[in-house]
């Protein structure tokens, strides 16, 4: 499955590494990928994946990542 999602806050490389690092523990997806000009992220994911918990996750980064789906 692919989810497409829109993080407002996002501005730089390491805003993407952060996300990335959170979406590592998550042995669901499959990749992350980031538009950083456009402020979004795109995960390739199995069927089980949780959203919620990894949106949960996101959101704790900063206070900025506020997770919108497309």
């Amino acid at each position: 499955m692919r989810t497409t999602v829109s993080i407002p806050g996002i501005h730089c490389e390491g805003c993407s590494r952060l996300i990335q690092d959170v979406s590592s523990d998550f042995p669901e997806i499959q990749t992350v990928d980031f538009d950083i000009n456009a402020k979004t992220v795109t995960l390739d994911h199995s069927d089980d994946f949780d959203f919620d918990a990894w949106k949960r996750e996101i959101e704790s980064l900063d206070g900025r990542y506020r997770v919108q789906q497309s």
